[in-house]
């Protein structure tokens, strides 16, 4: 006879173990020995992925918004923003397959709302990507529209946008 876990013992497991992981990844900007294993990210992790050359130019151009997701000495993730005149631009975000649905992406979204700077922060998305949808929706980000045939296999993307907020400037006491 085969026993499996009741469903309430499985979301403990899940939450257990998003608990476990989170707490021990460490978020940091990129750095050039990192660049060959974003490049593999990248490939496993989109249909359409960046070419090298372009991910090198996004890493140079944005040294401290291209932070990647470190679990014991791993890289299991990554997330860059661009910084354009009028807005910033979340260009990609992707965590690898083993390790989805802990929080990482979650983490490196924090992380990165801290490190961007006021004004609008857009992105977009295959409108097929619904968890990733789910996530956007609820760190504050709306919909603005829709552009089809976006991607090369013609699958549309929703544009989505957030407002960063100006942080508070703590004073230290006089």
């Amino acid at each position: 006879m085969l026993l499996r876990p009741s469903p309430v013992r499985r979301e403990w497991r899940a939450s257990r173990m998003e608990s476990l992981t989170t707490r021990k990844v460490e978020i940091r900007p990129i750095r050039t020995e990192d660049l060959r294993l974003v490049y593999e990210l990248e490939e496993q992790s989109f249909k359409d992925p960046f070419p090298n050359y372009f991910i090198d130019q996004l890493a140079d151009a944005n040294p401290e918004t291209f932070l990647v997701a470190v679990y014991r000495g791993a890289i299991v993730g990554y997330a860059v923003v661009d910084d354009w005149s009028d807005h910033q631009h979340l260009v990609s975000i992707a965590v690898r397959a083993g390790f989805r649905r802990r929080g990482i992406a979650q983490t490196l979204l924090d992380d990165l709302f801290e490190r961007s700077r006021p004004g609008p922060l857009r992105l977009e998305l295959r409108r097929s990507n619904h968890e990733a949808f789910q996530l956007y929706m609820k760190n504050g980000f709306r919909e603005t529209g829709i552009a089809h045939s976006y991607y090369t296999d013609g699958e549309d993307a929703i544009h989505m946008e957030k407002l960063i907020e100006k942080k508070p400037q703590i004073l230290a006491p006089a």
